[in-house]
């Protein structure tokens, strides 16, 4: 009998959300929690978006700051380095110096800084305010102007300023992200005053407002549960709109993420690179939508796991140069210099296929590789023999390290034998090639002096008096 895995029928499903104009970025669309595809469709992956300051930190961990050394200082440029180096789907763009506790930057400035940024990238952009009620209004409401030709988000969208910035993004036409201080109804109530005012759900996303592992994480993970399930289950129209997750700066502005190398804390950047890991992919279990992320080495864990969740294989792009070995009987391999672990574990397994029927002596195996060719051809017109080169994984190498996978299909032969009552039953036989030694096992001649002597001597004595199991073996009968 087969086993049948319990399934949970959805009434409801995650709005689809387009983030630009085209429709090219489209967010949402999901009937069934996160990563349960046996259980309803999942169209679309969860997309990482960038941040980007409108000026150069001085507060950042140095961890966080390296891979944008160069363009911390050019807004435009960070976000074309975001875009095309570390593959954003979306950038972030945190003006950050608008704050009137901080630098003041005016509404103007900032909104000509998001307007070139708006302008100088292909993906979706997102505009956060500072977080003050009051400015953010001003900022925001120029942003949205600004940026009147895009579709942009704008955020934090709050109680406070929900009626001035949802005019705003109703009259330039933009995106709003509802910001609610990590409660199911409070959420739910911003989304009515929103769709109220006459900003249509299908325009808005939800920021339940997140922590930090080990900094109130748990209450977002909760409370981003308790919406989900009430928008699939529950059939919530009200709180079906995709998740928004802002947890770059929540993470990094921890002691744990700033504090220097420390003989027990550790290094200081893999531990910020896996503080943002973690929660990145906490949130995603709860149904995070969208990750606002900041170090590239965390955002390419993040992914990997999104690939691994779904099945997927995908080789970095980061590898460009390759090595192009041309097998006759199998066609071309292109083989990247660096390879992820599925792409190399698939590999490895249809290169097992091949050399076993190489060793089976059903094909013919000839190699050819690019920068050998052109001795090879100086060799025949010389008459001389020609070498066929090795390939760059030769038999014994493939199979030593085919032996290290986790499987290996072995096809063993069943044979009969007698059981103690006499009846003859089958049993799994020799899984190993039998063979004669290549040479005699003289296993004195090895010990050419006294200390080998007494070494073997020691070993053996110990085998022998242990009262505990040594090697393969125990002793019946105590020392």
């Amino acid at each position: 009998m087969a086993l049948e895995i319990p399934k949970v029928s959805y009434n409801g499903a995650i709005r689809e959300i387009a983030l630009d104009k085209e429709a090219k970025v489209v967010v949402g669309g999901g009937g069934a929690y996160p990563f349960y595809a046996f259980e309803g469709a999942l169209p679309r992956e969860p997309m990482v978006a960038i941040q980007v300051l409108d000026y150069a930190p001085d507060d950042w961990a140095e961890a966080a700051v390296e891979p944008y050394r160069d363009v911390l200082n050019d807004p435009v440029a960070w976000a074309k380095k975001a875009q095309d180096t570390y593959k954003a789907d979306i950038i972030f763009l945190w003006l950050k110096s608008t704050d009137p506790n901080g630098m003041n930057r005016g509404s103007e400035e900032a909104a000509e800084i998001a307007q070139k940024v708006a302008h100088a990238i292909s993906v979706p952009l997102i505009v956060w305010g500072s977080g003050n009620t009051d400015k953010d209004i001003e900022v925001l409401r120029k942003v949205a102007e600004k940026c009147s030709s895009k579709q942009i988000l704008i955020g934090p969208v709050t109680e406070g300023n929900h009626k001035q910035l949802g005019a705003a993004a109703l009259a330039y036409k933009h995106l709003v992200i509802a910001s609610t201080p990590i409660d199911i109804n409070l959420a739910k109530q911003l989304n009515i005053l929103l769709n109220n005012l006459g900003v249509p759900l299908e325009r808005i996303i939800i920021d339940p407002t997140t922590g930090g592992v080990g900094y109130g994480l748990e209450y977002s993970y909760s409370v981003m549960e308790r919406i989900r399930q009430a928008a699939l289950t529950q059939n919530d129209d009200k709180l079906q709109n995709p998740f928004i997750c802002n947890l770059a700066e929540e993470v990094w502005k921890t002691k744990e993420a700033k504090t220097p190398d420390d003989q027990k804390l550790g290094v200081a950047g893999k531990r910020g690179v896996m503080l943002e890991s973690i929660t990145a992919i906490s949130l995603l279990l709860a149904g995070g939508d969208i990750l606002v992320m900041r170090h590239p080495e965390a955002i390419k864990l993040v992914r990997s796991y999104i690939n691994d969740m779904l099945g997927k294989a995908v080789v970095e792009e980061a590898a460009v140069k390759e090595r192009v070995v041309e097998v006759t009987t199998a066609g071309v391999f292109k083989i990247p210099e660096k390879l992820d672990f599925e792409t190399a574990y698939s590999a490895l397994k249809v290169l097992y296929e091949y050399m076993t029927r190489i060793k089976e002596g059903k094909v013919a195996l000839e190699v050819k590789t690019q920068e050998t060719e052109g001795r090879r051809e100086a060799k025949e017109q010389a008459g001389e023999e020609e070498v066929i080169e090795k390939p760059a994984l030769d038999f014994k190498t493939a199979l030593a390290s085919l032996r290290m996978l986790p499987y290996r299909e072995e096809k063993a032969e069943m044979v009969s034998k007698e059981r103690f009552d006499g009846k003859s039953v089958k049993v799994l036989g020799s899984t190993f090639e039998p063979g004669t030694p290549d040479e005699k096992e003289a296993w004195r001649e090895k010990l050419t002096t006294r200390e080998d002597e007494m070494s073997y001597l020691k070993a053996a004595l110990r085998y022998w008096y242990s009262q505990d199991v040594y090697g393969s073996e125990k002793r019946k009968k105590p020392a």
